[in-house]
């Protein structure tokens, strides 16, 4: 009885009488490119480190690979290791995250630029001029290795250069300074108030330079005692630190 049954069953094959059930289909999948993928790294590691002013290009020294993912699937990058600070040259751990999993972890080496926008100067600048007689330009260039970073201020007549720099250069916190408006061996006047008293001394000399709000040193011609002071204006620094 059960061998009829099997070559019922088999001619039925033969004759395409009898519907097997068809496979479970694949899910569709996609290539995700090393060049698709490098945007994302990108920006993840941008917000890693948290850069708002410029933009981190990155360009790998080898190829990034291909990850093959669901078709509709929704791809994220995380970075899982980082080096502590910017540099031109860095390393970076990241994996894949297809619908918020991870699928792989993987490592890169990168060459860095952090492009940003910044003052430079247009011709040449002699030192001590201010920043408002000084020419200055608005351009973006690559300051990853500014290790102290870029001035950020706003150029008037109050700032002025530390040194002479050519045409070209950006603006860094160490070129800039407050213009001092107590010149050094200048006379000025101390006050020292005391509630509704207020004492006046005219025979002070500043020994340093100072803009409005800076402390310098100051020296009484008559007692020859080194005093401290904070700049009022050109004329007047007020005592009693």
């Amino acid at each position: 009885m059960k061998r009829n049954m099997k070559r019922i069953f088999a001619l039925a094959l033969l004759t395409g009488t009898v519907a097997l059930p068809a496979a479970p289909a694949k899910p569709a999948t996609r290539e995700l490119t090393g060049a698709e993928l490098l945007p994302l790294v990108s920006q993840a590691l941008q917000r890693n480190f948290d850069i708002q002013d410029g933009d981190l290009i990155l360009e790998p020294t080898r190829p990034l690979p291909s990850v093959q993912v669901p078709a509709k699937a929704f791809v994220q990058v995380e970075i899982t290791g980082q080096p502590p600070a910017l540099n031109g040259f860095m390393r970076a751990q990241y994996t894949v995250l297809l619908d918020g999993q991870r699928a792989g972890l993987w490592t890169a080496f990168f060459r860095a630029r952090y492009l940003k926008e910044v003052w430079l100067t247009g011709e040449f600048a002699s030192r001590l001029a201010t920043l408002d007689e000084v020419k200055l330009v608005r351009r973006k260039v690559d300051v990853i290795n500014f290790r102290t970073g870029v001035w950020e201020g706003k150029p008037d007549h109050t700032l002025q250069l530390t040194q002479g720099m050519g045409a070209g250069r950006v603006l860094e916190p160490r070129h800039v300074r407050r213009t001092p408006v107590v010149l050094r061996n200048q006379p000025v006047t101390g006050i020292y108030r005391l509630k509704a008293l207020q004492i006046k001394l005219i025979n002070i000399v500043a020994l340093d330079e100072g803009a409005p709000g800076d402390i310098i040193r100051l020296r009484n011609t008559q007692s020859h005692k080194i005093l401290r002071g904070r700049v009022l204006d050109s004329q007047n620094v007020k005592l009693g630190l």
